[in-house]
């Protein structure tokens, strides 16, 4: 087997750390579409969706993903757009765990970029 089948472990911190880094440097660019992204996916993960709003919601989502993406496709946004969105690999039955775990990803970036540029959150 070849090493892209099966790279060390010290590849795949790299990809995750060029992936973290492309994803910082798209959410500084589009900030607006990322606090979108983020209210979008927590309301998913904290309400139902009917199955009437699936199609529509997941569409939306995948849709600020791709916008995103185009930053850079080895960020996580692109990713996610393609694994959320019902055109391509979404599904409806892993829609709230896929948002599930974009959350997680989402909280991996506003770490980096509250050690990078040392941003400081203030509760108002």
């Amino acid at each position: 087997m070849t090493d892209k089948m099966n790279p060390s472990l010290e590849e795949l911190e790299k990809r995750r750390i060029r992936s973290l880094v492309a994803s910082a440097k798209a959410v500084s660019e589009y900030p607006g579409v990322y606090r979108e992204i983020k209210k979008m996916v927590l309301e998913v993960i904290q309400t139902p969706v009917e199955i009437g709003d699936y199609y529509k919601t997941a569409r939306k989502i995948s849709g600020l993903l791709e916008k995103m993406a185009k930053i850079d496709a080895s960020s996580l946004f692109y990713y996610f757009s393609k694994s959320i969105d019902p055109l391509k690999s979404g599904r409806a039955m892993y829609f709230r765990a896929d948002c599930v775990d974009l959350w997680e990803q989402l909280k991996y970036i506003d770490e980096l970029r509250i050690q990078k540029q040392h941003i400081r959150l203030i509760q108002g």
